[in-house]
C-alpha cells in the first residue's frame, strides 16, 4: 500500500533527518547551550539537584572560540555566576527544568555526557514536530497547498539545524505546536454545539504546562488562547464558517468557552504547583518565571554600550557595531547599562536588580529603545545567519524562509479575517510571539518555533496571490 500524502512528508522529513544525523556524528553541528543543558541534566541525573557546578566558570576554551570567550568567563568568575547570575554549586531558578529532565533521561539510557544521543533522539522527535504542522496546516489548506507546506515542514533547514544542537529548540518546537494544536481543536469543538470538551481541554493545559517547562516564552501564548476562548464561536460564527454557528445565532460570550478556559488554565497551574513550590522553598516566594528577565534585558540593551561586547561575533557587530559607536555619547542615565559587582547575592535578586535598571535604562532612552527593536527585527527574521557560516548555510536559510517573509503578513490579515476562530488565533499568536521578543531578547533560534505556522501563514498569502493571478488572467481571455 502506497503511503498517503502524509505518509510521504513523513519518509521526507525522515531521510533529511537521517542525513542530519550523519552530518551530527562528523561534528559539523556546534553544541552550543547544549553544555549548560547537559551540565543540568548531569546533576539531576546523579541526584544533585537543579544547578551547576563551580567546573563551569573554569571550561577549557576553544582556541577557535571568539575574541571575548576567556574575558567573558573572567566575567563570570567575578561576580561568580554562570552568564553573571548562576551561581554554582546553588540550586537555581534562572533557567526552567524542562529540556534538562529530558537530557536527564536520555543521559540514563545512553551514558552521561552523550551529546550525539540527544541530538539523535531530537532529530527522531522532529518527525513529530514535522506530523504537527501538518495537522495545524490542514486546518487552512488543501490539494497541492497543503503539499508545498509539509514540504517545508520536512525540509526547514532552520528547524533541523535546531533539532541536530543540544539545546532547548528542538523540543520547544514539538510541545509548542503540540499546544497549539490542541488550542485549535478546541476552538473548532466550541464554535459548534454539543456538550462541553472537558478532556480536550484539560489535555490543552497540559500541553502549554509542557511548552512553559521547556521555554516560558509559551506562556503569552497560552493566555492569549485563555483569552479568546469564550469568544471562539463569535469569531468563527461571525464570518459564517463552515460547519460553525451562522452569524446571527452567535453570541459573542460563551459559557462553554469560558468553562474550557478555566479547565485548561487550571491545568496548567496545577502542573506548575511542583516547579513554584520547589521555588518558593528556595527564595521564599511562589515563582514560577524563571530567574533570566534581568540579564536577558541587559544581554540585548544595557551590554551592547559596555565593553563587554567588545570582541563579539561578526553578526553582532554587523547588527549593532553602528548604533554602539554612534549613540555612546548620548545615552541618558549611562551609569544604568554597566553589570553591577555583585558578590554573594541570589540569582533572584540580581535577576530584579538587573530588571529595573535595564528596564529603567530602556525608558529614559526612547528612541535608542526603538532603534534597539528595529534591529532586533532583523535579527528575528534574517533568513540567513549573520556570522561566519558556510555559503550552503546562506543559500539554504534564502530558498526556505525569504519567500515566507513575502507572503507571511497578507496570509496573516487573510487567516484572522477569513479563517474563524483558528485562523485568528494562529496570525495573532505569531504576531504576538514576534512583538514579544523584539521587545525582550531577538534572534533566529527564538523565532524557529514559530516557523511552521508562519510558512502556513504565508501559503495562505501565497494561494491567495495565486487566485487572484488566476481570475485577472481568465478576465484578460474573456
Amino acid at each position: 500500500m502506497k503511503p498517503g500524502l502524509p505518509g510521504k512528508i513523513l519518509l521526507l522529513a525522515l531521510a533529511v533527518r537521517l542525513l542530519a544525523f550523519a552530518a551530527a556524528t562528523q561534528g559539523v553541528f556546534v553544541i552550543g547551550e547544549g553544555r549548560m543543558q547537559a551540565e543540568l541534566a548531569s546533576n539531576l541525573l546523579h541526584g544533585r539537584g537543579l544547578m551547576i557546578g563551580r567546573e563551569m566558570l573554569t571550561p577549557e576554551l576553544n582556541p577557535n572560540a571568539r575574541d571575548n570567550s576567556a574575558a567573558t568567563f573572567e566575567f563570570f568568575r567575578r561576580v561568580d555566576g554562570f552568564y553573571g547570575a548562576m551561581r554554582p554549586e546553588q540550586p537555581t531558578m534562572f533557567l526552567v527544568p524542562g529540556h534538562p529532565v529530558f537530557v536527564a533521561g536520555i543521559f540514563a539510557i545512553f551514558g552521561d555526557r552523550n551529546y550525539l544521543a540527544v541530538r539523535g533522539i531530537q532529530l527522531l522527535l522532529g518527525l513529530g514536530t514535522v506530523l504537527l504542522g501538518w495537522l495545524i496546516a490542514k486546518r487552512f489548506l488543501a490539494g497541492g497547498w497543503l503539499a508545498l507546506a509539509g514540504i517545508f515542514f520536512a525540509v526547514d533547514p532552520f528547524e533541523i539545524y535546531y533539532e541536530a544542537v543540544p539545546a532547548t529548540q528542538a523540543l520547544f518546537s514539538l510541545t509548542m505546536l503540540l499546544a497549539i494544536h490542541l488550542s485549535l481543536d478546541l476552538m473548532g469543538r466550541l464554535s459548534g454545539s454539543g456538550p462541553l470538551p472537558t478532556r480536550r481541554a484539560v489535555l490543552c493545559g497540559a500541553a502549554w504546562a509542557a511548552a512553559f517547562y521547556v521555554r516560558p516564552a509559551a506562556l503569552p501564548l497560552m493566555a492569549w488562547m485563555l483569552l479568546l476562548l469564550p469568544f471562539s464561536a463569535w469569531l468563527s460564527g461571525r464570518r459564517g464558517i463552515p460547519g460553525n454557528p451562522s452569524p446571527r445565532r452567535s453570541r459573542s460570550f460563551s459559557r462553554r468557552g469560558l468553562a474550557a478556559a478555566l479547565l485548561a488554565g487550571g491545568t496548567f497551574m496545577l502542573l506548575m504547583l511542583p516547579w513554584g513550590i520547589r521555588n518558593m522553598g528556595i527564595c521564599g516566594t511562589f515563582r514560577i518565571m524563571p530567574a533570566q528577565g534581568g540579564v536577558n534585558l541587559w544581554e540585548y540593551n544595557g551590554r551592547i554600550f559596555t565593553s563587554h561586547f567588545d570582541g563579539e561575533a561578526e553578526g553582532a557587530m554587523l547588527l549593532y557595531g553602528d548604533l554602539r559607536e554612534s549613540g555612546m555619547d548620548e545615552l541618558n542615565s549611562p551609569e544604568l547599562i554597566e553589570f553591577p559587582e555583585f558578590r554573594d547575592e541570589p540569582e533572584w535578586v540580581r535577576d530584579d536588580i538587573l530588571y529595573r535598571r535595564n528596564l529603567t535604562f530602556m525608558l529614559r532612552n526612547p528612541v535608542l529603545t526603538l532603534r534597539l527593536i528595529s534591529i532586533r527585527f532583523v535579527e528575528f527574521f534574517k533568513p540567513f545567519p549573520l556570522n561566519d557560516f558556510s555559503p550552503v548555510y546562506t543559500i539554504a536559510g534564502l530558498l526556505a524562509f525569504s519567500w515566507v517573509l513575502l507572503f507571511l503578513w497578507g496570509g496573516a490579515w487573510i487567516a484572522a479575517t477569513r479563517h474563524g476562530a483558528a485562523g485568528f488565533y494562529l496570525a495573532t499568536a505569531a504576531a504576538g510571539y514576534a512583538m514579544m521578543h523584539l521587545l525582550t531578547a531577538s534572534g533566529t533560534p527564538h523565532r524557529v518555533a514559530m516557523d511552521f505556522p508562519m510558512a502556513i501563514l504565508a501559503i495562505i498569502g501565497l494561494r491567495h496571490c495565486a487566485r487572484r493571478i488566476s481570475l485577472s488572467r481568465s478576465r484578460c481571455r474573456e
